[in-house]
């Protein structure tokens, strides 16, 4: 069967994506265009094709749940959780063990703001507040988004819930579109930061106040967040810190997934050139990736993609030489991820 309601099928595997999975699947990848949303080569990148049919399998966790293998990712559906909920598979733990050196992974915030200031904390950042009317024009764009299921930083007036506030933060932040009433606030704010060009204006070191709306239609079909992140923009010429790295360093809990890992500098400055890169587990194997400083949006920077999901309660190092500036330099640290 290559044609199916609510499927896509691959011809390079002959095999089909249905459902929760492929809405999974779509709204999901590695950020290349700098556009809303993830187009098919985004998600491709992050995940690869599907190997399998869907089929019921027992973790290694021990739950039995539905379950879809990809090149890069396995794909489980925990209905336990709610009709739409897809996790992902422990890649890594299942290829690497559980190694018992490594501290459990932190439990984030549950509220938004904090959620954004511990990401900034583990970057070496100092917290942001929150602008009671940035948000209001935050909450009006995703309110238009949801109900007009338009991820957009430009707003149609002709369509309902337009407005001029709407459009001043759609112009100046972040936006993110959810399914069902699972995807919460704080989920927007993890979706933006596996996005290189969305994470790079959420650890902007001189941020320091931005605006955040959420919005969920009534049938709880849909949501939406928008964050305000550009409304008081300083590009830090004078920031004593450049580059940010992220993960930071000695940072714990980092996602056991494809998890971009970024440097970047000022917006409006060059560059960097990278002469040398490397991923490896302390003590155990080198990491396959790749490197560019072809960043979405403009951003000055270097993100590193591991080619696999990073093994999971593991200490990993990165390298990075190059020079900014005409200047040399060889930034290496740690960090360690979670489940």
């Amino acid at each position: 069967v290559t044609q199916q309601v609510g499927c896509r099928y691959f011809a390079e595997t002959q095999h089909l994506v249905c459902d929760a999975f492929l809405r999974y699947w779509q709204s999901h990848g590695l950020e290349f265009d700098g556009r809303p949303g993830f187009s098919e080569a985004e998600s491709l990148a992050l995940f690869g094709l599907p190997l399998t049919e869907p089929r019921i399998e027992t973790n290694s966790s021990g739950d039995t749940v539905l379950t879809q293998w990809f090149e890069r990712a396995r794909f489980e559906l925990h209905t336990q959780l709610g009709p739409d909920v897809v996790l992902l598979g422990l890649l890594g733990r299942e290829v690497f063990g559980s190694p018992t050196d490594v501290a459990p992974t932190p439990v984030l915030p549950s509220n938004w703001l904090e959620r954004l200031n511990r990401y900034r904390a583990a970057a070496g950042l100092a917290p942001v507040q929150e602008d009671a009317t940035l948000s209001e024009q935050c909450w009006q764009h995703a309110r238009y988004m949801a109900e007009n299921n338009d991820l957009t930083h430009n707003q149609n007036p002709s369509l309902p819930y337009a407005s001029q506030a709407g459009q001043r933060c759609a112009q100046n932040g972040n936006a993110w579109i959810g399914l069902g009433t699972t995807w919460q606030p704080v989920h927007a704010i993890d979706s933006w930061m596996e996005s290189v060009g969305h994470r790079l204006w959420m650890l902007y070191p001189t941020l320091q106040v931005v605006g955040f709306g959420f919005y969920t239609t009534a049938n709880g079909v849909q949501s939406a967040a928008a964050l305000d992140v550009l409304s008081n923009f300083n590009e830090g010429v004078d920031y004593p810190g450049w580059p940010v790295r992220y993960p930071g360093a000695n940072q714990q809990g980092v996602p056991a997934t494809i998890y971009p890992i970024t440097l970047h500098w000022r917006y409006f400055g060059n560059a960097p050139v990278v002469t040398a890169t490397e991923l490896r587990v302390v003590g155990g194997a080198m990491l396959p990736h790749t490197v560019s400083t072809d960043l979405p949006v403009g951003h000055k920077g270097i993100v590193i993609i591991p080619a696999q999901p990073l093994p999971a309660l593991a200490t990993i190092e990165v390298m990075v030489g190059g020079s900014y500036d005409g200047r040399p330099f060889t930034y290496r640290w740690q960090f360690q991820t979670g489940w």
